[in-house]
């Protein structure tokens, strides 16, 4: 971006500008010998620092040149010139003396480019892209500067100058993103996440000249992968937000994205505010998830337990659970689904045989005493039912429990034993 800037600002201005100006109109207008050498030494200077002096005390010794204007051309083109070399360097002195000629050029920039300043040979259109472009690299070249120095709030503060006067410049939107999580870890504070992880989405979404490079989107994608389902907990929304950064540069007044701890606070919210309006599906929940989790460690506190439990502390539903019925694995048995599971996740076991067929979908209502549970290949938890008349409820009135046929004795004989006595007896 910095190069692009340079090449035009430079062809239009000095090669425009000063060369035919200054020296094709000088002679004539030197108020004296002595403004003559030291304008000619100041455009002859080929150093931008040492130009810069000389045509300060050109000034501060003909303060009403009728060279002035040309002067102040050639003033900001040196404090350009000493600023632009700062980019990429990382010594001391280069990026003090650079962000100097920026401050300079932003302190007097009206000046610097006031319609009187304009050279003859440029056309309106030309000197306002002049400057508009010329503000372009100072900021960018400030925010450059501060960001070498370590002063990320400088440095973001200059992005998101740069991207005011051209949103499509890409790499001050990967540069924004990467400032303020460097800001965050400094500080630690991740309340600005959002921000960040749109900057990275908006700068792999500008296409066009000023669209990043191969490897930067490459590393632009990668931050942004590494980011979003980070604070995010997942990839959800993702494209809805590659959607919503191709129409600004920055992001609108409160935007937000939910973090994985917002996402479960707001979750165990409503699932608080579920749980008190169903609390017995609240505690077969619980009692799941900790079977699953532990299993038998924690199935050796259930079994032979009631349930549901009495009302207290730990329970606060109805005397009875409610399930509707999947089947009759056995003619002991009725599968039901008590949280909505199609599979069902209940037996209901009887002492004695059930004669009939209960409907699938019949609500039931149910308590009964732990007996054993299953995790594989779907969890099941199996209920005694010791009292159908009173610890069952829904079941249609045709339905009947029937014992096992009783094991009929044999009637006494007459054997051997019984003949002898016979015998005996006559």
């Amino acid at each position: 971006m910095l190069n692009r800037l340079t090449r035009l600002v430079a062809g239009i201005i000095v090669a425009g500008a000063l060369t035919a100006l200054v020296w094709g109109q000088a002679a004539p207008n030197w108020k004296d010998q002595g403004e003559s050498d030291i304008g000619l030494a100041a455009g002859n200077e080929k150093d931008p620092a040492k130009q810069l002096e000389l045509l300060k005390k050109w000034e501060q010794q003909y303060p009403e040149s009728a060279l002035a204007n040309q002067r102040t051309l050639m003033t900001a083109q040196a404090l350009l010139s000493i600023m632009g070399s700062a980019y990429g360097k990382t010594d001391t002195p280069t990026l003090d003396a650079g962000q100097k000629a920026g401050q300079q050029l932003l302190d007097k920039f009206d000046s610097f480019f006031a319609p009187a300043v304009k050279p003859a040979t440029l056309s309106d259109a030309q000197w306002t892209a002049a400057k508009s472009q010329s503000l372009l690299q100072v900021h960018s070249v400030m925010a450059y500067i501060a960001q070498a120095k370590k002063d990320d709030a400088t440095a973001e503060a200059e992005y998101k100058k740069v991207l005011g006067l051209d949103p499509n410049q890409a790499s001050a939107s990967y540069q924004l993103g990467a400032t303020i999580i460097r800001e965050m870890i400094a500080s630690k504070d991740t309340a600005r996440y959002s921000e960040a992880i749109y900057d990275f989405a908006r700068s792999i979404a500008v296409t066009g000249p000023s669209a990043l490079p191969a490897a930067g989107k490459d590393a632009a994608q990668k931050a942004l992968n590494k980011y979003y389902p980070g604070y995010h907990g997942s990839s959800d929304g993702l494209s809805d937000l590659m959607k919503q950064v191709a129409s600004a540069a920055l992001p609108p007044a409160g935007f937000h994205i939910q973090s994985v701890v917002e996402i479960e606070e707001a979750k165990a919210k409503d699932h608080a505010a579920w749980a008190a309006q169903h609390p017995d599906l609240d505690f077969w929940e619980n009692i799941k998830a900790a079977l699953v989790a532990q299993g038998d460690a924690y199935f050796a506190n259930l079994k032979d337990v009631g349930f549901p439990p009495p009302v207290g502390d730990t329970y606060k539903g109805p005397a009875m659970f409610k399930g509707k019925v999947i089947s009759q694995p056995t003619t002991k048995e009725i599968l039901v689904s008590v949280d909505n599971v199609p599979t069902g996740d209940a037996i209901l076991k009887f002492e004695d045989n059930i004669k009939g067929t209960v409907p699938p979908d019949t609500e039931l209502q149910f308590k009964g005493v732990v007996d054993s549970y299953t995790k594989d290949p779907s969890y099941v938890l199996t209920l005694n039912i010791q009292e159908p008349k009173t610890d069952l409820v829904g079941l249609p009135d045709d339905i009947k429990f029937a014992p096992d046929a009783a094991v009929k004795p044999k009637p006494a004989g007459r054997g051997k034993a019984a003949a002898k006595s016979t015998k005996k007896a006559q």
